[in-house]
Formats: structure tokens, C-alpha cells, sequence
């Protein structure tokens, strides 16, 4: 075992540890393993910020351009590593909940979908990853890269960042739950840094929206083909949408967030944009009718809820609010678009089922919240009527939430073939989405030639390292060189029996294969 501890520095060191996280979880078929992937930037909607206390001016392109100063204690730079950290954490945490799906697939169709989903999902990690190492640069960014290959979605202690990518996926409901609840949530978060002031970051998620597409048609069209095969009871896709729709609310954030108005002053996320020229109306015609009723009632009920709720500037036009309530903006937008939806799910219902049989309901954005919702700790239904007692409470989630006594129902609905219909369209026909002058980098295709340098978490050799020493120390002997870290050497070091020469690094080999 080597006592040293290689570099991670560069996007090369990340190539080379992201195929070590592919063994790690399981994403060995030759699909992805021969799949290219890339680092894309394509152009930005606007080539100056576009709000903010920096509007007007060029977009911030290293940062050298970045402002000075701090806010809630974070200089932008720190800001910046922590947004793409949090944005590429949901991509890879994404794969790990759906990697165990394979096998059950109802159809080639449906393993096409979750293939190209996974795919897609890593390259998007890959991208922030490329951002947090090429634009930010600093140690900040270089953690937050490292960190997205280590941590594991549902793993207690090693979780992923946000609540809905540890929620575990057992089945293909969860998986189209996932996709049209988490991965439009995803969308709603893209289309707002598309606009952001870091040029990279802008040409990022450019390239990222084209693709994200495909995967919030994948969730629609999923819920459209198994309400089409008239065979899952709907009673208990009610309970998946009941548990999805409020972790999607959540991934919004809190409905008044100072990180909100921060992100809004560096020009980094803005209001929604929409082909609606909604700016100049009233505010109370873009955020949800219920909770703006909650938000005014808190106001006014100062006592009660203290300076959370004071100025928050409801009664003038939407581009007037306190800019902390942009994400009500947000998730009203995220919310109005399913509602689209459902109204086309229920029409089938009344096609495919039985006369009587109920239609989906849309969870109130008051129904089962988590931190930093304001809806947080308070007791709804899924219509947001107020259920009085907490065992009330803890009972109705126990009835309408996933629970093992739907198990038996859905084996033998999962036992046929044809309980989801086929698809009317292939989504996924066209494989590539890159236009001319999109800027290409870093296109690499793993294979099976080479072996990574990484044989474990470089966050776990270095805590083995460190316990190795500190146990040296306690006895006053040997001072831990002889620690154990199972990573590779660094550049220049020793190699193993799994390591490639060390003249011919692995990305070469990588970059080789896409000639």
C-alpha cells in the first residue's frame, strides 16, 4: 500500500477518480463505460449580466472578475464552489438511485430511457465538476469536485446534499415519480443559471437545458404510458405522487430564502423566465394563490412569526417583491406546469379505468414540507386543509404514502408485461443534441483498457491516513508513513500491479479511444 495520497487538482485527476466511482457503484456495462462523455459550453442567452447590483456589465469569465466582498460570511468564490457543488451533487445522486433498476425493466423501451437518463445525468456532474476545477479553481472547488464522487446517495453519514436524492427508488413508478417530479425541479433550476453572470456557468447549463429536456418528457410520458395500461391502480400511484411532489416543492428551497437574494444580487439566479411578460403585474398572479395567502397572513401576524415575514413588498408588481421570495416565484412555475400535466393524466383515467375510479391530485404546496420550507413542522393534507392532532397527521401519511402493504398489489401488476403501454414516440430517436459552434472538451470514453489509479475514495484513504497517524503518535513510534491508503500514488509515484504506467497517464488512453 502506498502512504501517499495522489493530487487531486486538475479535471484530468477527475476523469480518472470518475472511473473509479463507476466500479464503485456499479455503472460497469459496456453502455456507459464506452459511452463519450464531454464537456460542452454553448452560447449563453446574453453575453452581460443581466440583473443584479452588476447588470449591464460583461460577464465574469475567471475569478479574477469575480466581486470582493462577502455575504452571510461567503466571499463569490465560495458561493460559486457551494452552487455547482449543489447542482452536481443531484446529478450523481441521481444515477446511485436508479442504478439497481436494470434488471427490472419493464421494457427495452424503459431501459433505453434510464440508460440515456444515466448518461446524461453523469455528464452533467461532469460538467459542474469542470466548473468547480477549470473556472473556480480554488481549494473550495477543488473539495466540492472531489466531494461529488464520494458521497452516496441514502448512505447515513455520506449522504447526498439534499433530501430527494437519498430517497431510495425500489421501482419503475418511483423512477417516472423521480423524473417528472425531481429531474423538472432540475429543470426549473437550470432554466434560472442559464442567465447566471459566470460566463462558464451560463454556456454550462446552455448545453445541460437541451438535454435536460428529453429527461421531463421521459417523466410525463412515463406517467401517460402507465395510466395508458389501465393497470395500475391508481389509488396507489396517488400515494408515489403524494411522497414526489413535495421533496420536488422542497428542492426549491425555502419559499423566503436569504440565499435567494444573495444568488439575485450576484446575478446568479433572477426571477423565472418565462415567454410571459409577468414583471411589471401583480405579484400575487405569479406566486401559488395558497401560499400567497401564507405569506400575507405571516406578515400581518408579526407577533407570531417574527422578521421573517416583515417587508415583504406583496401588494405592488411581481418585479418589486422582496427578492427572498423568488423561489415562491420559482416553484409556482414548477407547479403550474404540473398541473398541465395532470390534467392530461386524469384524461386518460377517464378513458383507460372504470367509470368512478378517482383522478390524481396535485399535492398542496402546504403537504408534508421539510426545512427551510415555512411549511415546515405544520400538519396538511394533500388538498391543504389543516389536520388538527399529530397522531391525525402521522396516521393520513400513513395511509396515503408508499408502504409495504402496496407490495403485493403492485408484484402482480409488475408480473405482466403490457401493465405499461409502449411508447407513441421514441424521445430518445435522436441521440445527439451538440450544434456547430458548441465548444467541445475533455471527450473521453472510459472502456475497459485501463484500470484507475483510484482503488477507493480519496476522502477515505485520507482519513485512514490520518487515524494511522494519530495511532502512530499515541504509542511514540512510527510516524504513520506507513499509513494505509489503498489510493494510487500521485504523478510520478510508485506504481501497483493495477496501476498504468506511469508514462502514459489514463486519460491519454481516454482520449485515445474517441479518435
Amino acid at each position: 500500500m502506498q502512504d501517499s495520497i495522489p493530487d487531486f487538482r486538475t479535471f484530468d485527476d477527475f476523469r480518472e477518480y470518475a472511473l473509479w466511482y463507476l466500479h464503485d457503484i456499479g455503472l460497469t456495462v459496456p453502455e456507459i463505460l464506452g459511452n463519450e462523455f464531454k464537456v460542452v459550453h454553448a452560447a449563453a442567452p446574453c453575453a452581460e449580466i443581466e440583473f443584479g447590483d452588476w447588470a449591464g456589465r460583461p460577464k465574469w469569465r475567471s475569478p479574477e472578475d469575480f466581486p470582493a466582498g462577502e455575504w452571510n460570511s461567503r466571499n463569490a468564490v465560495q458561493i460559486l464552489a457551494n452552487l455547482g457543488n449543489i447542482q452536481g451533487d443531484t446529478e450523481f445522486g441521481s444515477n446511485e438511485l436508479q442504478v439497481g433498476l436494470w434488471e427490472s425493466a419493464p421494457s427495452d423501451y424503459d431501459r433505453k430511457v434510464l440508460l440515456s437518463v444515466m448518461n446524461e445525468e453523469f455528464r452533467h456532474g461532469w460538467q459542474m465538476a469542470h466548473f468547480e476545477l477549470e473556472t473556480i479553481g480554488s481549494e473550495e472547488g477543488r473539495v466540492a469536485a472531489r466531494s461529488l464522487l464520494e458521497r452516496r446517495a441514502g448512505e447515513q453519514g455520506n449522504e447526498r446534499l439534499l433530501g430527494a436524492f437519498n430517497q431510495q427508488i425500489h421501482n419503475w413508478i418511483g423512477m417516472y415519480c423521480f423524473l417528472e417530479f425531481m429531474d423538472r425541479d432540475g429543470g426549473s433550476q437550470l432554466n434560472l443559471l442559464q442567465h447566471s453572470s459566470v460566463e462558464s456557468l451560463a454556456q454550462s447549463i446552455s448545453f445541460m437545458l437541451r438535454e435536460e429536456h428529453r429527461h421531463l418528457r421521459s417523466g410525463e410520458q412515463g406517467f401517460e404510458r402507465m395510466l395508458d395500461g389501465g393497470r395500475l391502480p391508481v389509488q396507489i400511484l396517488q400515494k408515489f405522487v403524494n411522497l414526489y411532489a413535495p421533496l420536488g416543492y422542497d428542492l426549491h428551497g425555502g419559499e423566503r430564502s436569504t440565499n435567494a437574494l444573495i444568488y439575485y444580487r450576484l446575478g446568479l439566479k433572477g426571477y423565472y423566465p418565462s415567454s410571459d411578460n409577468y414583471l411589471a403585474g401583480p405579484a400575487s398572479a405569479v406566486i401559488d394563490p395558497e401560499l400567497f395567502a401564507d405569506l400575507r397572513r405571516r406578515e400581518q401576524e408579526r407577533a407570531a412569526y417574527g422578521y421573517r415575514f416583515l417587508d415583504l413588498n406583496l401588494d405592488g408588481a411581481a418585479q418589486d417583491i422582496n427578492k427572498e421570495l423568488l423561489n415562491s416565484i420559482t416553484v409556482t412555475f414548477y407547479r403550474r406546469s404540473l398541473l398541465k400535466h395532470f390534467e392530461r393524466f386524469n384524461k386518460i383515467i377517464r378513458e383507460r379505468y372504470p367509470q368512478g375510479t378517482p383522478e390524481l391530485v396535485l399535492p398542496s404546496l402546504r403537504f408534508n414540507r421539510q426545512e427551510p420550507s415555512i411549511y415546515a413542522n405544520e400538519r396538511y393534507d394533500i388538498f391543504g386543509k389543516p389536520i388538527e392532532t399529530e397522531a391525525d397527521y402521522r396516521s393520513y401519511l400513513r395511509h396515503n404514502l408508499p408502504s409495504a402493504a402496496d407490495e403485493p398489489v403492485l408484484a402482480e401488476v409488475f408480473a405482466r408485461k403490457d401493465w405499461i403501454a409502449p411508447p407513441r414516440q421514441d424521445i430518445w430517436a435522436k441521440a445527439e443534441v451538440t450544434k456547430s459552434g458548441d465548444r467541445i472538451t475533455y471527450a473521453t470514453r472510459f472502456g475497459d483498457r485501463k484500470p484507475s489509479r483510484y482503488t477507493m475514495s480519496v476522502a477515505k484513504a485520507l482519513a485512514q491516513k490520518a487515524a494511522a497517524g494519530a495511532a502512530a503518535k499515541a504509542v511514540g513510534g512510527a510516524t504513520g508513513t506507513a499509513a494505509a491508503t489503498a489510493a494510487a500514488p500521485a504523478k510520478g509515484g510508485a506504481s501497483t500491479a493495477s496501476t498504468p504506467p506511469a508514462e502514459t497517464p489514463l486519460w491519454q488512453f481516454m482520449d485515445d479511444a474517441t479518435e
